[in-house]
């Protein structure tokens, strides 16, 4: 018994395909993932649950994809490797080089969730938006966060009005009576992005340096993930 009355649908991000869903799931983590597997209306979807803390309360998103057929027990990715990314299904979780997230088979799906993929969800309020002059400055944000919170947003990158959006949501945490203040610094661009990662570093004797690359080997500098997005509802 639900004793808080009806439960809202989490706003729904569908990915571009299952590489740019594994890298938003396991690109740049620390840890495993839990995905879910679900089928809905004869399409087997896996959906990553999360949520943004966001204006009050938090703001619950359910990222997700459809494969082509049913997924086996685990998913498993990497990103340093020289030829680039790498991902596939398996059923074992023992080679080292891989991070894997484990999927839960949904046998029925919550009607929060089927309302959520059929387009039905409550439309969020807006974050501040906040365009920025180039890539480097949102870079310059996530950078610090990560060393920070143990973690790196993503760049959302999707389109509007003929514009490549890459952006990322930030909260800043207790403004006046909200519990955050979420803020989305992103840049417009004409084109899409030229590889699936930014790679930056800031030192002696060359400054700053920002390139777009395939993988993340070099460990010398950080990396920020691009996920390509259909739609990215919180952005007008």
């Amino acid at each position: 018994m639900n004793l808080l009355g009806p439960v809202s649908p989490p706003i729904p991000i569908e990915v571009i395909d299952l590489r740019n869903f594994a890298r938003l799931a396991l690109a740049l983590t620390d840890g495993a993932q839990i995905l879910w597997y679900l089928q809905h209306k004869d399409k087997h979807i896996l959906a990553l649950f999360t949520a943004y803390m966001y204006w009050t309360g938090d703001l619950p998103m359910l990222a997700y994809v459809a494969v082509d057929v049913a997924p086996k027990p685990f998913l498993a990715y990497r990103s340093d490797s020289t030829k680039g990314e790498d991902f596939f299904f398996t059923d074992c979780v023992d080679d080292i080089r891989y991070k894997y997230a484990s999927l839960i088979e949904v046998k029925k799906i919550p009607k929060v969730f089927q309302d959520c993929l059929n387009g039905d969800f409550p439309l969020p309020s807006e974050p501040l938006l906040t365009e920025v002059k180039n890539i480097n400055s949102i870079v310059r944000i996530l950078a610090p966060l990560s060393i920070r919170e143990g973690t790196i947003f993503p760049l959302w990158h999707f389109t509007r009005g003929g514009k490549h959006i890459f952006g990322t949501c930030i909260p800043f945490e207790h403004y006046y009576e909200s519990d955050a203040l979420p803020v989305f610094f992103y840049v417009a661009d004409e084109g899409p992005p030229g590889a699936q990662f930014v790679k930056y570093s800031a030192s002696k004797p060359f400054g700053e340096k920002l390139e777009y690359v395939d993988n993340t080997a070099d460990t010398k500098f950080f990396y920020a993930k691009i996920v390509d997005v259909k739609n990215l509802p919180i952005f007008p």
